[in-house]
């Protein structure tokens, strides 16, 4: 799986706070509920709140991990549960006014099994061959954000195949894709390719500046779990790369393999062995001519 992180100019509002979280399982316990995805959006948010979305996506990473011998729908269910009891407690405490202004979503991936949850104004979407499917209608979730206090309400489930591409965008984003029509341009794409994705965005590049918030994609292909994150902004925007995406994984240089050969394997057990003979060669000339000339004095 390929997963794409856009960031869209996190430092255009002060008081906007967006951040992302991509856990892949570390070992074998983990690998039983497997991976969390986690978007999260703050508005209004004052200076002290900096760390607010670091501390919820720890708290959901830890209780979600709890208990690796759950199934993870369950575990996600439980997870949210707790992570719902703690966001009271920060309302109780007045210690964040995150109240009507946090958009989260949770995703759950372990396989092909996928299992998610929301709260606020995230949207997301499956594209699947050329046709893109709204989530939020689809399975019915509005009830979601009408949930007590906004926190998190149902976990969805559905199946994925190879090839499918979840996304999701929080609202400006949403907002913007949907101006530019490039959920449109998104959904005829055959497949979902780095390099047309990177012409989507270039062209709309100066648009963008004025856009806040960010763009997760989940790329279910066989290739191995990668991940980088991309920060879009006016004076530094970079042309989406994926070597630059990837520059862990792709990086690395790759030396050009000879056929195998017999006669090189040996070639220096030879070099030895004919090194040795001329030696012993020159040795036994040596003694012949020193045997020769004692003889002869002896003789003489």
């Amino acid at each position: 799986m390929q997963i794409f992180q856009f960031y869209f100019n996190p430092k255009l509002k002060e008081d906007l706070i967006f951040d992302s979280f991509c856990f892949e399982p570390e070992n074998i316990y983990e690998k039983r509920l497997g991976s969390l995805y986690i978007v999260g959006i703050l508005k209004s948010a004052l200076p002290k709140d900096r760390d607010f979305l670091k501390k919820v996506f720890a708290f959901v990473k830890d209780k979600f991990y709890k208990n690796t011998s759950s199934r993870p729908e369950l575990a996600l269910k439980n997870a949210l549960r707790e992570t719902n009891e703690f966001l009271r407690e920060m309302a109780r405490n007045r210690s964040s006014p995150w109240l009507g202004n946090l958009s989260f979503l949770v995703l759950n991936l372990q396989n092909f099994l996928l299992n998610f949850a929301k709260m606020g104004e995230i949207k997301i979407f499956l594209k699947r061959g050329k046709k893109l499917i709204d989530l939020d209608k689809k399975l019915k979730l509005r009830d979601i954000d009408s949930y007590p206090l906004g926190l998190f309400g149902k976990v969805a489930v559905g199946r994925l195949i190879e090839n499918d591409l979840v996304f999701a965008l929080t609202k400006e984003v949403f907002d913007f894709f949907q101006k530019e029509n490039l959920l449109e341009t998104l959904k005829d794409l055959s497949f979902f390719n780095e390099k047309d994705f990177k012409k989507i965005l270039n062209e709309k590049k100066e648009s963008l500046a004025q856009v806040a918030g960010i763009a997760i994609f989940l790329y279910l292909s066989k290739e191995f779990s990668r991940e980088k994150k991309e920060v879009i902004a006016p004076k530094v925007f970079k042309e989406f790369s994926p070597k630059d995406l990837f520059s862990p994984f792709l990086k690395r240089e790759t030396k050009e393999l000879k056929p195998f050969s017999f006669s090189e394997m040996f070639s220096p057990l030879r070099e030895t062995v004919l090194t040795s003979l001329k030696n012993k060669k020159f040795l036994l000339v040596f003694l012949f001519v020193l045997v020769l000339i004692l003889g002869y004095f002896l003789f003489h």
